[in-house]
């Protein structure tokens, strides 16, 4: 095996050498392979066009491609331990080989060799799909999370709820694992969903009619996502309140959050602001019970310009923590804007 690009299958036919380097025998995803096939099917004239368009070079790839996946897949099984410092090395080509795959089946092939950490094993471990399956007791359904560390998936707002309600989640730390789950979308009869798609599609979380004593008034918070919402025009598409939220004040959710990742570190710098929001269309999530978005509440009738700082703040704090924001240090331009009124008294 090797990480050179340029490395390929050496095709034989009866011990003759057809071509030393042949990468189209493999797909693309299983460059880093390294061998020799020799087979007596292939003839000996055989030209550059009949080896990029043969049936039969088709069908060895097809073969090939299977016992490789079998193979790892035994490995993976039998050596735990050398199968995930392997996938450590080579795990990219595996993901790569599902995000560019348009079969199916071929693509859950390969989803099993992926490994993830589980909220419900400890930190370091590794589960596969299949694993994370067997646990799983009534929805057929693989919840997952995107998170640069296990510590920040923890304590992520998409994940309080969940976590609650004991529900076991994926946590995807590399950047395109999310985007593979979102193109695999479903594994054996299990529907892959991102925290965050959930969060945004729950109807119950809207539901507002227990909130208790410590929570604002229905009316206040039909005042406040009103008056939020005008405050953030251009920007937030919808301000609701959530009963999905504990310790956070709010979150953003948009209706794919891989997507909106991956145009953020790809695409977003070409656009401007505006733009941007229009394409991601966030969606801000209030939480009524939190003391901060009380006493924001209390500030649009006492502080109206400090109330709107500290919404903007908020929203702004929000898109950092959801990774839709390209460089984080636009955060210091609000926070010292609000800062600066803060203090204005003192």
């Amino acid at each position: 095996m090797s990480r050179e690009t340029d490395t390929g299958v050496a095709l034989y036919t009866r011990k003759i050498l057809i071509k030393s380097k042949t990468s189209n025998i493999l797909p693309k995803w299983l460059r880093f392979m390294k061998g020799v096939v020799d087979s007596e099917d292939i003839p000996l004239n055989l030209s550059r066009e009949l080896l990029q368009n043969s049936a039969l070079i088709r069908k060895l790839q097809t073969v090939l491609t299977g016992r490789i996946l079998k193979f790892l897949q035994e490995q993976q099984s039998k050596k735990p331990d050398e199968y995930e410092k392997f996938y450590n090395d080579y795990g990219i080509f595996i993901k790569e080989g599902i995000i560019t795959n348009h079969d199916q089946l071929e693509k859950e092939e390969a989803a099993k060799l992926l490994l993830f950490e589980s909220s419900h094993q400890e930190s370091g471990k590794k589960c596969t799909l299949a694993e994370y399956m067997s646990r799983v007791k009534d929805e057929r359904i693989i919840y997952y999370l995107a998170a640069p560390s296990r510590a920040l998936a923890e304590s992520s707002p998409y994940y309080e709820s969940l976590k609650k309600r004991q529900q076991e989640v994926l946590f995807c730390f590399e950047p395109y694992d999310e985007l593979v789950l979102m193109q695999l979308q479903q594994f054996k009869g299990y529907k892959l969903v991102s925290v965050e798609k959930d969060m945004r599609d729950d109807k119950q979380a809207s539901d507002l009619t227990n909130l208790g004593e410590d929570s604002l008034k229905r009316s206040e918070i039909n005042e406040l996502t009103e008056w939020v919402k005008n405050k953030l025009s251009g920007k937030a598409v919808a301000v609701n309140a959530t009963t999905r939220l504990e310790n956070h004040p709010c979150v953003v959710t948009v209706e794919e959050m891989a997507a909106a990742r991956h145009f953020i570190r790809t695409q977003s710098h070409q656009l401007s602001e505006d733009r941007r929001y229009a394409i991601l269309q966030p969606h801000l999530e209030l939480n009524p019970k939190h003391i901060i978005i009380k006493k924001l509440h209390k500030l649009t009738k006492e502080n109206p310009k400090l109330a709107e700082l500290l919404a903007k703040q908020l929203f702004i704090n929000s898109m950092v923590g959801a990774g839709l924001v390209e460089d984080p240090r636009v955060l210091l331009v609000s926070m010292n804007d609000l800062l600066e009124q803060v203090l204005e008294k003192h």
